[in-house]
This record gives C-alpha cells, sequence and structure tokens, in this order.
C-alpha cells in the first residue's frame, strides 16, 4: 500500500478533510510502504534508527518542527532538521488528533494497558480503580511499569484514592482545573507550569483537601500508547511491519 492509503485507513478521510494536525509533513506521499516506524517524537537519533531498519514510512505522535502545526522557519535549527528529513528518505505523517479525540482516547488506554490496572475508564479523561490506591505507592508503580525514572508527586502523598483524571501529555492547565470538579482525587499528566498548576494543589493539600498530580514528563506519559498503536497495527497492513522506535525521556539526571 501507499503511504497516504495507509494514512487514510489510520485517521480517516473525513478528519483530514477538516483540520487537523494529523497530516502529511514530508516524503513522498505515494510511496510504496514495506515498514512502518512508530514514535513518540521524530528525533534525529529516531530518523536514524529507523532508517537503519529500512522504514519507509515514520508515524510521530508529535511535531517534527517544533510547533503543533509544523511550520518551517528560516532558523538554523529547522534548516538542519529538514536536511536531515529530506536525506532520510522517509515519509512522515503525525498521529495526534486522531489518538485522542476520536472514540476513546488510544494514548490513555495504553498507560492503562501498560500500568495492569483494573477499573472503569470513560474513554478521555475518567478512571475509577476497582481497588484503591495509595498516591505514593502509586508514583513508585508507576515508575516501575512505566520505566520513568524520575516521576513527581505534588500534594497529598497519604490516603487511598480511586478517581484519577488521566491529563497525559501536554494539556495546558487541565490537570488543576480537574479538581474543579470535586469528584477527582489524583490527575496523572506529562508536563505543566508549576506555579500556575502544582501550587495551587499544594495548597488545597495542605488544607485537607485529598488531591495530588503526578508528573510523568511528556513522553513518560504517553509513549505506552504510540507503543500499543505499532502494535496494532504491525501486519493489518498487507506486506508491511510496524515497529516502535523509542526516543528516551528528554531529561537525564545527576544520578
Amino acid at each position: 500500500m501507499k503511504a497516504y492509503e495507509i494514512m487514510e485507513d489510520i485517521i480517516g478521510k473525513e478528519i483530514m478533510a477538516g483540520f487537523t494536525v494529523d497530516t502529511h509533513k514530508a516524503g513522498d506521499k505515494e510511496k510504496e510502504i514495506g515498514k512502518i516506524g512508530v514514535c513518540m517524537t521524530a528525533t534525529p537519533d529516531v530518523i536514524r534508527a529507523a532508517v537503519e531498519w529500512g522504514a519507509d514510512l515514520l508515524i510521530t505522535h508529535e511535531p517534527t518542527f517544533y510547533n503543533h502545526l509544523d511550520q518551517h522557519d528560516d532558523s538554523p535549527l529547522c534548516k538542519m532538521k529538514e536536511k536531515i528529513v529530506l536525506e532520510s528518505g522517509l515519509v512522515i505523517y503525525r498521529y495526534h488528533d486522531s489518538t485522542h479525540f476520536r472514540g476513546n482516547d488510544k494514548i490513555s488506554e495504553g498507560f492503562i494497558r501498560k500500568m495492569g490496572w483494573e477499573g472503569e475508564f470513560d474513554g478521555q479523561l475518567k478512571f475509577t480503580l476497582n481497588e484503591p490506591k495509595n498516591p505514593a505507592e502509586m508514583l513508585r508503580e508507576i515508575s516501575e511499569k512505566l520505566g520513568v525514572k524520575h516521576p513527581r508527586l505534588v500534594g497529598a502523598r497519604d490516603g487511598m484514592v480511586t478517581k484519577i483524571a488521566l491529563t497525559l501529555g501536554a494539556r495546558g492547565s487541565d490537570p488543576y482545573y480537574a479538581f474543579r470538579d470535586d469528584e477527582f482525587e489524583v490527575a496523572i499528566c506529562g508536563e505543566l507550569c508549576e506555579w500556575s498548576d502544582c501550587e495551587p494543589v499544594r495548597d488545597l493539600a495542605q488544607m485537607g483537601f485529598q488531591k495530588t498530580i503526578i508528573i510523568l514528563g511528556h513522553v513518560g506519559s504517553e509513549r505506552d500508547g504510540m507503543e500499543y498503536f505499532a502494535e496494532e497495527i504491525n501486519g493489518k497492513y498487507e506486506g508491511a511491519e510496524a515497529k516502535y522506535f523509542e526516543c528516551g525521556e528528554i531529561y537525564t539526571y545527576a544520578d
């Protein structure tokens, strides 16, 4: 199959015809595809690894050119990245809006699957555990199962919780706003602003409320959804195999 045919099947023609960031970013859309690379972010190292494996198509969750719409500019950095992409020969598409906003959130489903948590998911934001968990223990469990080296916790460490807001990735102030609905006890997120979103939750905890934010980093919170997606499409398209390429957490640490 050709690259555009695969992506039309994955994303949907009706979505691609409207406003979405899930569009063609680079390469020949008419290219016949034998190997599909999947990643969170198409970093230079990911592009090199995908090319070495023999990928024809690379499907990335996040932008390749540093802004949500992948708008190119004349900066030296953007020009260098364009050169790497061009020389790779890869066809690059983004797969973001369709994962989050069409039916069930596939990224959150991948997170839940990797954690092995049992409970009820509303398909978008709310996950209710069957058995209560302690926030501090939840933090350690996430670190171990997701391989996130230093997840962080804001607010209440103790107590037992069941009502979780899955605000994975970068969703602005959604993790904090979730607590305006008194139902939620924990918000799990990728990244957010400390002074505007974390300080209110610290205050809530110090005033006796069972409110916690767990911060995993953007890649750490969403990559399992993309890895799950790679498994789903592997072998789905005749003659094409798929493989997930890990970009790694953006941070390195003193330890």
